[in-house]
């Protein structure tokens, strides 16, 4: 009797540990899940992370986002963006460095790229961003709206222009301080 007891409890324990040894595997934790309404790429040897346009006013924006380099022994340059030739025109923007293994974060107030063309807050452009390696990204980018409240404000460093840019739009590299401050006209007493 002592016999069969021990068989039947041995049974039952490798039934069991054969179904819970099977619920290690896909946990929710294991997975990516990025909670954002912006746009991410993560096919590359670059990560483009939590990008967005944000914007001010119609047709002006800057481009933020967070650039992870997967490499863990090349830099790898960022060397243009484009638009899809509707919104925001074909264009280059200068050189941005992503070390191995680095990030780099454009959403850091004066850290991102101007971008100018025909959008406004609550539509969506295409962009691809062209890297050194022959990698590209593409992405269809939210315009979101700099209020000065949330977590886009303060954002947008563009300067509004005063007329649409059309399929030629601009973008422009705002991650390094202007050479020279402007002078301010001072009020004199009469």
């Amino acid at each position: 009797m002592n016999l069969r007891r021990t068989c039947a409890l041995g049974a039952v324990g490798l039934l069991t540990a054969g179904l819970l040894g099977a619920c290690g595997f896909n946990y929710a934790t294991d997975r990516i899940n990025s909670i954002t309404a912006a746009a991410n790429y993560r096919d590359g040897t670059v990560d483009v992370l939590n990008a967005a346009i944000v914007s001010k006013a119609p047709n002006s924006g800057t481009f933020v986002a967070g650039l992870a380099n997967s490499d863990q022994t090349k830099t790898v340059t960022l060397t243009g963006i484009s638009g899809d030739g509707t919104a925001v025109g074909d264009v280059t923007t200068s050189s941005i460095p992503i070390d191995p293994n680095g990030y780099v974060n454009l959403a850091t107030p004066g850290q991102g790229i101007a971008v100018t063309g025909t959008f406004a807050p609550g539509q969506y452009v295409s962009l691809t961003l062209t890297f050194d390696d022959g990698e590209s990204a593409t992405l269809n980018v939210p315009v979101f709206l700099d209020d000065g409240q949330g977590q886009w404000a303060g954002l947008d460093q563009s300067t509004p222009s005063s007329s649409a840019s059309g399929p030629s739009g601009t973008v422009t590299d705002n991650t390094s301080p202007s050479a020279s401050p402007t002078a301010s006209p001072t009020a004199s007493a009469s």
